[in-house]
């Protein structure tokens, strides 16, 4: 299975529209994950045009999309466990607040945005994924393409542009 991972979009605040290279992450997926920080569902509306997408709320997102997205999601993908939330507050600490957050749930990836910086290790058994900020200003801007297979290890491709 492959997963556009993306996160940190903040349109219209920061970008008026995704940069293409998103589109082209994302044509040959099989689903795509925001983990917040959307502004504008009409950047998720957009991105259902290329596969089915997966959400969640961020810290500076508002009601409209607070309304149509949780804060947090638990998904299982190809036998992972896949936990989502954009995370909040310091930087420094926020896998450790989402470790937490997710205790009960035990997943085998967890999925998150806010720090803007691309994260893909494995830290106390969680593999922990942040792709980036599609809204980093040019030259740093990443996300992700996720990919599980059962029975393999996860791979994760960074996307910068």
């Amino acid at each position: 299975m492959k997963i556009a991972v993306l996160s940190d979009t903040h349109i219209p605040a920061r970008l008026q529209t995704l940069p293409g290279q998103v589109y082209e992450a994302c044509a040959d997926v099989d689903l795509i994950i925001h983990a917040g920080d959307i502004e504008d569902t009409s950047v998720i509306d957009d991105l259902l045009r290329l596969a089915p997408v997966k959400a969640v709320s961020g810290n500076m997102d508002g009601l409209e999309v607070s309304n149509r997205f949780p804060d947090t999601l638990n998904m299982e993908l190809q036998d992972f466990t896949v936990s989502v939330a954009h995370g909040s507050g310091p930087y420094h600490n926020v896998r450790k607040r989402l470790r937490k957050k997710f205790q009960s749930i035990n997943p085998d990836i967890i999925i998150h945005g806010h720090t803007h910086i691309f994260h893909w290790k494995k830290e106390h058994s969680i593999w922990f994924l942040c792709p980036g900020a599609v809204s980093n200003s040019k030259g740093s801007r990443s996300m992700a393409v996720l990919t599980l297979e059962k029975e393999k290890l996860p791979q994760v491709e960074k996307i910068p542009f």
